[in-house]
């Protein structure tokens, strides 16, 4: 009669090994070069791929701007996370893989405030515009870095006319949570993601006018790059970003998938 433990023989401890090296063969390390609009989610989302596939992956953040020079310069990479402008842009030039990028986060754009402090009037564009020049001090992700926040806020003040009014009571910033400058009372009103502004304790969220919701948020990109090492291991993690594991985690950092 046939034993059940047939494979403890030593033949059968040879394959076991040999399943169990293979493996390690086919676990990569993928370069992810991110955007810091997704850095609040991206650790949930890379713990729980790492988890599932026993790849590794190795994230370098910054803003939109630098991370595209970085890429255009020739910087190796097997993923980039972008906003959709600069992915569209980088995917002409051959920087990224054409039919790989993949919508999957969209985060709305917004205003904070101390919690209990007055709120700025959002309710028309002349309030918002009038209540943009009443603030006291404006904090915002500097425009230069090309941050998706900074380089849509920048828009909004010269459409509204005010962008030498609101100079001179500006703080820019790059990489941080802008509402912390209004938690520690250093500026009175922050610019920047919704979900952003609601990760500080003691910050409220105040949504803009109805004229700028259509185009008032930013949508990331996930996309393999075109020199990528770890090409296929790139596209699994690509497609788990947009996965029903991933959906959930998007949406408790209070984004929606994209």
């Amino acid at each position: 009669m046939p034993t059940r433990t047939a494979i403890f023989t030593p033949a059968g401890l040879a394959l076991l090994c040999c399943f169990a090296f293979t493996a390690v063969i086919h676990a990569a390390e993928i370069k992810v070069l991110s955007v810091n609009g997704v850095k609040l989610v991206l650790p949930d989302l890379v713990s729980n791929f790492e988890q599932g596939t026993g790849h590794k992956v190795t994230v370098s953040l910054g803003e939109a701007g630098i991370l595209g020079k970085r890429i255009e310069d020739g910087e190796t990479f097997d993923v980039a996370i972008l906003p959709r402008p600069a992915t569209d842009r980088l995917v002409k030039q051959g920087k990224l893989a054409a039919g790989s990028p993949v919508d999957v986060v969209r985060a709305a754009f917004g205003m904070g405030t101390r919690r209990g402090a007055p709120k700025p009037d959002t309710s028309s564009l002349d309030a918002f515009r009038r209540s943009l020049l009443a603030a006291a001090s404006i904090v915002y992700t500097d425009p230069a870095t090309g941050g998706v926040t900074g380089v849509f806020f920048a828009r909004v003040l010269d459409e509204l006319g005010i962008a030498n009014e609101i100079k001179p009571k500006s703080r820019l910033a790059a990489g941080v949570l802008n509402a912390e400058f209004v938690a520690r009372g250093e500026a009175e009103v922050a610019f920047q993601m919704k979900h952003e502004i609601l990760a500080v304790p003691g910050i409220e969220f105040i949504a803009l006018p109805q004229e700028y919701q259509n185009d008032g948020a930013a949508v990331f990109t996930a996309s393999v790059g075109a020199g990528a090492r770890e090409s296929d291991a790139a596209k699994s993690f690509v497609q788990f970003l947009s996965g029903p594991v991933a959906v959930p985690l998007i949406r408790a950092r209070g984004m929606e998938p994209g």
